[in-house]
């Protein structure tokens, strides 16, 4: 009886044991299973890298006035309208123009006068000069004969005394014509003046241009200095804009390139035309324009969005994410090895342009296939199922 009761102890026990035994052979063989990290894997790409600024400006024209009254007056010729589209020279509008016209034609009268005063002065500096000569004459003689006695001194006091009269006749008579010189220079003044407000009164405009506001109505009456048209030559435009100082020594006119964006896609490309000689001192901000190409449809007044490019060069790359930053501003990447195994690489970061990033130690990694997506869950060494591979 206890043979057999031993047996059968013997008999649970190794039961229990074997079923024990199995249960941890299950447990560590769920344990070996090891976990593959899905990603996606690409190789470098070739591509052009742009180090560009951002930056937004205002559309503005390259040619634009404000027409302001040059005189006075009525405002009684107004030829334009707002949005009308004037050439270079046409006429815009006219001020009291009869009345100055009038007065003119009076200016010139009043040459014709001090012509014919200035005329007769000289005549009579003419006349005044022959009788001093006479005068002269006759007092030479008298003298003579006052000299020698056979005249009286009363005879020649008369002679005398005419000779000094018409001396001052012919200085009088040369005051006079100075006079009347001077009287006709100042009418040919005030006539140089009449027929340049004559000319101020018709305004023609001074470019092609089109009439973007109008300040007053015909028949107004309007001030010297006052505001009447505003005019702008929206066949060329160009964009103004202000940007940081610290880029003042990277943009150069004539030579920056830019490109012009709408809505987030590009339209054109043109270039810096004019770069400020010096920097604001309170803003550190400095003044660009940027001639905008002809094949693109602005209106002034609206913003641009402008990239300028600092620098562009075609180099191989990696989408931005794929660059992982470690300790002391250090960048890595994970490739696929030939047995699907993470392993990392340094990477030395270039030009960062939108979602790619220039990797400059391209040289020595043209042949890894990189980890571009799913990047976060790797580590060297991990698994790796490539899920999409370019």
């Amino acid at each position: 009886m206890n043979r057999f009761f031993d047996s059968l102890v013997c008999t649970v026990l190794a039961g229990v044991v074997l079923g024990f035994a199995g249960g941890c052979t299950e447990k560590k063989s769920k344990a070996v299973a090891e976990r593959e990290v899905r990603v996606t894997l690409e190789p470098l790409q070739k591509r052009v890298f742009r180090r560009q600024i951002p930056v937004q400006g205002t559309v503005w024209p390259v040619e634009y006035a404000t027409i302001s009254a040059k005189i006075s007056g009525t405002l009684e010729l107004l030829k334009v309208d707002e949005g009308d589209s004037r050439k270079k020279g046409d006429v815009l509008f006219g001020i009291d123009r009869q009345i100055l016209k009038n007065q003119v034609t009076v200016r010139e009268d009043e040459i014709k006068v001090k012509q014919a005063e200035l005329e007769s002065a000289r005549f009579m500096l003419e006349s005044a000069e022959i009788s001093e000569r006479k005068a002269i004459l006759d007092y030479e003689r008298f003298l003579t004969l006052w000299q020698s006695k056979a005249t009286s001194q009363t005879e020649f006091e008369t002679y005398e005394t005419t000779y000094k009269k018409a001396e001052m006749d012919v200085k009088s008579a040369r005051a006079a014509v100075i006079n009347a010189e001077a009287q006709l220079k100042q009418a040919q003044g005030n006539l140089t003046i009449a027929r340049k407000n004559l000319d101020d009164s018709v305004l023609h405009a001074p470019f092609d241009c089109v009439v973007a506001d109008k300040y007053v109505e015909e028949n107004e009456y309007v001030t010297a200095g006052q505001q009447i048209l505003k005019l702008e030559n929206q066949k060329q435009l160009e964009v103004i804009c202000y940007i940081s100082s610290v880029y003042y020594d990277q943009v150069a006119a004539g030579k920056t390139p830019v490109r012009f964006a709408l809505d987030g896609v590009e339209k054109g490309q043109g270039v810096v035309t004019y770069k400020a000689p010096s920097i604001d001192p309170e803003s550190r901000t400095f003044k660009l324009k940027v001639l905008v190409p002809p094949d693109i449809s602005l209106v002034s007044g609206t913003l641009c969005d402008l990239n300028l490019i600092l620098e562009e060069k075609e180099a191989y790359g990696l989408p931005a994410d794929a660059l992982l930053l470690r300790a002391n501003d250090r960048y890595i990447v994970y490739a696929a090895g030939k047995d699907n195994r993470a392993k990392s690489f340094d990477v030395v970061r270039g030009i960062v342009d939108g979602k790619y990033c220039e990797v400059v130690n391209a040289a020595e990694l043209l042949k890894e296939r990189f980890v571009v997506t799913g990047q976060t869950f790797v580590n060297n060494g991990s698994l790796l199922r490539a899920v999409n591979v370019k």
